[in-house]
């Protein structure tokens, strides 16, 4: 089972202090919500944890079948869902997948591909070209990204946005799944109610 160990993390923009002493440790199939108001912080602690961004202090180790792995290696084995990400207008959602397979070099990524599309509700879209979706469609490419590699820890940035409730339902489908398989979610979310369907809650308030 995946690990996740976050130690005293802390981070800050010039003068203005996010959060600091930030620690807390999941084990796999466990589920967190980081709550704050809009600005807090939720989504830079994300970015962390996605390891895309180093932290001002601390350190985010995250472990599979026992064995840590390397800063440099992190981000491969994570999928991050946020407002924040672009997808490729001009490409096909399948070619922005074949894309993702081949710049992360994921083993059999293309006989993966049918199946995500299938899952996040994009089968017999998946080659109609991204400029043409709506943006909750965007929003399944999104998914359909962070899901190729089967990731270890999934972290989802306001989860809901942009989806209708068809698409709210496969969210939950998807968190469920995360879980069921014995690994790591975690989600950032200003929604008390989408909070407190989680194993535990941390709020950034509470760490300045």
């Amino acid at each position: 089972m995946p690990t996740l160990q976050v130690d005293n993390v802390g981070q800050r923009f010039g003068r203005l202090l996010l959060f600091r002493r930030m620690s807390f440790e999941l084990e796999g199939g466990a589920s967190l919500a980081v709550t704050g108001a809009n600005g807090s912080g939720k989504s830079t602690l994300l970015r962390i944890l996605a390891g895309v961004l180093a932290p001002k202090a601390g350190s985010v180790t995250l472990s599979v079948e026992g064995e840590a792995i390397p800063k440099e290696a992190h981000p491969l084995h994570v999928g991050l869902v946020a407002p924040y990400l672009n997808v490729y207008d001009d490409l096909t959602a399948r070619e922005n997948l074949e894309f993702l397979g081949r710049t992360r070099v994921l083993p059999q990524a293309g006989t993966r591909i049918d199946a995500v599309l299938d899952r996040v509700g994009l089968a017999g879209r998946g080659d109609d070209l991204v400029s043409t979706y709506s943006s909750g469609m965007k929003q399944r490419v999104k998914y359909a990204a962070a899901l190729l590699a089967e990731p270890p820890l999934l972290l989802l940035d306001e989860p809901s946005t942009n989806l209708d409730t068809v698409g709210v339902d496969m969210v939950e489908r998807v968190m469920a799944t995360q879980q069921e398989h014995g690994r790591l979610l975690v989600v950032a979310t200003n929604r008390a109610d989408e909070a407190a369907a989680h194993d535990r809650q941390i709020r950034i308030e509470d760490h300045r």
